[in-house]
């Protein structure tokens, strides 16, 4: 790829440049603009979109005022631009674009982000003074013999749970089963038994040998869980009457009507890992107080962010303090510039 200096392109320099069009993507796009600094929102085109989490989120009940709404997160992050686009001296600072961010360089106190709107399409530069990376994570999905198709139809319906702080709630009177391959399976299935009642947990592998401690084996023996470690063949049930269960390789039948998806995350972290930032071992970003990087002026914010809970709540906060300190920032740079003149 060809290098780019901010003398071959004529481009606006942006205060701050926001990767990522989910909740704590908006949410630092709002306060941005609120704040009255010139923010540039890369809201990712169709196909970061489908691999983005919000985009499967079709309720949500953990959050005051969401209750009873069709995919919440989408049409608030609609609604929030249309707003700022219906006033027009806060759509002065708002630039919103559909593409993809495949890369970012540093150039001496400028960030060069490079985006496309398809990856065959021609690469389009912006210059920005900060960044902010909410480009999210996704959940490993499950798969038989290599393929995720077979639980599509039973995680649209809800039977599949991937977040048992938003969704736990809707187990409550049902047989569980997790699919899990590591120690957070059986910590999951000990809190399903504490909070909800649960007993006889099925613990399920379905495309990865299990790697359990035995501080985790112990306590799932103790707790009555069953932990398998043949993988699943086939899924009981259909699109009218949900799931019904599992076979296993083994011949084993498991019967549940919900399952619980606890086999980890991919984080979104490459612009960041490019970049040479600091993350942990699951890949998500390690940040300071005010959720900048290991990269100076480079903010993370949203579920991406170690250490945080990955939740929609969780996100607009981190969003507001990365968008307040870059507008400190700002301000300070122009009081420095004004007092020099």
């Amino acid at each position: 790829m060809r290098k780019v200096n901010p003398s071959d392109v004529k481009v606006k320099i942006f205060d701050v440049a926001i990767i990522g069009g989910g909740s704590a993507g908006v949410m630092a796009h709002l306060r941005a603009v609120l704040n009255a600094n010139h923010a540039l929102l890369i809201r990712g085109n169709s196909w970061t979109q489908k691999r983005a989490r919000s985009t499967w989120i079709h309720s949500v009940d953990n959050i005051p005022g969401m209750h009873n709404i069709k995919n919440p997160v989408r049409l608030s992050s609609k609604q929030t631009l249309e707003w700022i686009s219906s006033h027009s001296h806060l759509h002065q600072f708002s630039t919103v674009i559909q593409t993809k961010a495949i890369n970012i360089e540093k150039k001496d106190q400028l960030f060069l982000i490079h985006h496309q709107k398809k990856d065959d399409a021609s690469v389009s530069y912006s210059y920005a003074k900060h960044v902010v990376l909410a480009t999210g994570v996704m959940d490993i999905q499950p798969k038989i013999e290599g393929e995720m198709e077979p639980f599509f139809m039973y995680a649209n319906r809800g039977d599949l749970i991937y977040c048992v702080r938003c969704d736990g709630h809707h187990t409550i009177g049902k047989k569980i089963s997790i699919l899990g391959d590591k120690d957070s399976a059986v910590y999951i299935g000990k809190l399903m038994m504490e909070r909800y009642g649960h007993k006889n947990i099925d613990i399920v592998s379905t495309h990865r040998r299990p790697k359990y401690s035995q501080d985790a084996l112990k306590l799932a023996k103790n707790l009555g869980m069953r932990i398998h470690k043949k993988e699943i063949k086939s899924i009981y049930g259909d699109s009218r009457s949900g799931l019904r269960g599992f076979k296993l390789e083994e011949g084993n039948e498991i019967q549940c009507s919900k399952a619980i998806v606890a086999l980890g995350i991919i984080a979104y972290n490459h612009l960041l890992l490019h970049l040479k930032g600091a993350v942990d071992i699951e890949g998500r970003a390690i940040v300071s107080e005010k959720f900048e990087s290991s990269v100076a002026n480079v903010f993370v914010v949203g579920d991406l962010v170690s250490g945080k809970k990955m939740q929609i709540y969780t996100g607009w906060d981190a969003a507001v303090d990365a968008a307040d300190e870059i507008d400190r920032r700002v301000r300070a740079l122009a009081s420095n510039m004004n007092d020099e003149s």
